[in-house]
């Protein structure tokens, strides 16, 4: 209790004083650019290796993977180009971050294995039809060693930071302070978890959202956010490899 309140009144991460027009640019940026990136890369590594084209191979996948992440970065660079503001954040310090988001990992992760297996049941109890994700049948099925490592930077490294900067850096913090905080929370969250467009995982990626806006609320810094996304993402990726499919 005494850790929400400490969250709860933290003023590390300020009021973002950007109007609901520059709210709307970005979002302009990032859908552009997602679909523009995505079919670039996808092309070009089409015309490089003179492949036919199938999305639902392990090199397009990670070429798109690598057009929709790029896209974001370059969304992000152009708003604060076009829209200057002033950061009036306190931010803690790079190791401290990464010191609140590996302590957040810890514990989100032990609160995300009853989780994925009562969210189950209960959709199972459902007759829903559990389906993995695409890239989660990829990286089980294999490639070649180059085709692997990218995939793993990929997952482990270029989605933590770029959808960080989508939905904590930017659409949480827009949130932050313009409508309570269990509300900018469960919006964001909620948005996160419905991109990944999997059932099965929107509630344990909600509560993975929700963790990751509390780090960076408490922190002011994206850096402890992004620190638990990427061990999140690379425990499930090592699990997929050495256990069993699951969920990313």
């Amino acid at each position: 209790m005494e850790l929400l309140d400490k969250i709860q009144n933290s003023e590390r991460l300020a009021k973002w004083n950007i109007t609901p027009f520059d709210f709307g640019l970005f979002i302009c940026f990032v859908l552009m650019g997602a679909f523009l990136f995505s079919g670039v890369f996808v092309s070009v590594y089409e015309y490089i290796s003179g492949a036919e084209r199938n999305i639902e191979s392990l090199p397009f996948v990670i070429a798109s993977g690598f057009g929709l992440q790029f896209s974001s970065v370059l969304a992000w660079i152009m708003f604060r180009f076009i829209v200057p503001y002033e950061n009036e954040n306190q931010p803690e310090g790079f190791k401290k971050s990464v010191t609140i988001g590996v302590v957040g990992f810890l514990c989100v992760y032990l609160a995300l294995i009853p989780t994925m297996f009562v969210w189950k049941t209960v959709l199972d109890a459902l007759n829903f039809q559990y389906e993995y994700q695409l890239p989660v049948l990829l990286v089980q099925d294999g490639g070649s060693a180059i085709e692997m490592g990218l995939m793993a930077l990929l997952i482990v490294v270029a989605a933590p930071i770029c959808e960080e900067i989508v939905y904590r850096g930017f659409l949480f913090r827009y949130l932050n302070k313009r409508v309570s905080l269990g509300l900018a929370i469960a919006i964001s969250s909620s948005v996160f978890a419905l991109m990944h467009m999997n059932l099965y995982s929107f509630l344990p990626l909600f509560l993975l959202g929700s963790a990751l806006c509390l780090v960076y609320k408490l922190s002011g810094n994206i850096v402890s956010s992004i620190t638990i996304h990427l061990l999140f993402n690379l425990v499930n990726l090592l699990m997929i490899y050495f256990v069993e499919p699951i969920q990313l």
